[in-house]
């Protein structure tokens, strides 16, 4: 049985109902042209969802409505993308929000600092998006290139954002072409809760 959000009669403390959250964060990656978001318009379909798509890379040419992004530079899109995530989430016509496109993102938050401070301007500005996305409320679908799958060797790890993404999403999906021809889906992993 799972403890209902309550405040403890000593210490003022308040307990999270488990399960609570159950909004779907979804990740799908794989190369260019394997039907990623083709595969997250049928997800959609297939759970009910009624999506809206911000489009980094102008390529999501299924029948999700697309909002306007000004990516002109890297402080015009991190504004205009906290900007849309907050009309999104004052707007009960969509209950998912889609960011195709999320490794063209990344490189695009990297501001015109010199030195490192631009990779911190980076971070800082995603871990914004990052976080008006999830307190929206909504579901969410992140679409990227196969380099969202998470990277551990001796020469290689992956960025921390592509890592904190695959950390908060509970289903992964990686789109491939298979050796006949066929568009493919693989399921890496799905993280259900009970209650």
């Amino acid at each position: 049985m799972a403890l209902k959000s309550r405040t403890a009669p000593s210490g003022g403390l308040t307990f999270k109902n488990r399960g609570a959250n159950d909004k779907k964060k979804v990740l799908i990656y794989g190369n260019d042209g394997t039907g990623k978001s083709t595969y997250a318009e049928q997800y959609c379909k297939d759970n009910g969802l009624n999506a809206v798509c911000i489009d980094i890379d102008d390529t999501n040419f299924t029948s999700i409505p697309l909002v306007e992004i000004d990516t002109r530079t890297d402080l015009t899109t991190f504004n205009s993308i906290c900007e849309v995530v907050e009309l999104i989430t004052n707007d009960d016509r969509f209950d998912t929000i889609i960011v195709d496109g999320v490794t063209s993102l990344i490189e695009m938050l990297v501001s015109k600092a010199n030195g490192l401070k631009k990779y911190s301007d980076r971070s800082e500005r995603f871990t914004k998006i990052l976080r008006l996305i999830i307190a929206s409320g909504k579901n969410i679908i992140w679409i990227g290139q196969a380099d969202m799958k998470v990277i551990y060797t001796e020469d290689h790890q992956s960025n921390k954002i592509v890592i904190k993404i695959n950390s908060i999403v509970n289903e992964k999906y990686h789109c491939y072409i298979a050796k006949n021809g066929n568009y493919e889906v693989e399921t890496e992993k799905i993280r259900r809760y009970s209650q």
